[in-house]
């Protein structure tokens, strides 16, 4: 007898100073983890997430630097279109095979505002095409060829 109230004393002592194990998380602004921790006095039910701190994203690329791509996927050719103000801040375009074994430069007129790209006497595959602002960024998009 004594032993069983002594294991129901322990059992009920051990019941009432469990709580709930918590993990709290932390990021930062581009999502990496920052801060990993345990949290022994949080309660089980607040596990919403903190939705205070979420920044506007704005589209990148912006709208000025977007380029049309069609036919994609293609065939033989694909059409590379873009606004005027983008033409200006474009260096040079190229595009690179998937697996870089090939890459080409695409001749192009800067008041056009657009280009073909023939990849009619290229393998079947996927195709990147880049374009080298002066501002130093890149933009780069996916062909497919089919």
């Amino acid at each position: 007898m004594g032993k069983n109230v002594f294991f129901i004393f322990l059992l009920l002592t051990s019941i009432g100073g469990l709580k709930s194990q918590t993990l709290i998380f932390e990021y930062e602004d581009g999502g990496n983890q920052v801060i990993r921790q345990y949290c022994a006095t949080c309660s089980p039910t607040n596990k919403s997430a903190n939705k205070t701190n979420l920044v506007d994203k704005k589209e990148f690329p912006p709208a000025i630097y977007q380029v049309k791509i069609y036919p994609n996927p293609t065939k033989d050719k694909a059409n590379l279109v873009w606004s005027p103000e983008l033409g200006d801040m474009i260096q040079k375009v190229e595009y690179v095979a998937y697996n870089f074994t090939q890459y080409r430069e695409i001749p192009f007129n800067k008041r056009e505002n657009k280009v073909t790209l023939d990849l009619s006497d290229q393998p079947i595959g996927m195709y990147i095409v880049i374009f080298h602002l002066n501002t130093g960024e890149k933009l780069t998009y996916k062909v497919l060829k089919q």
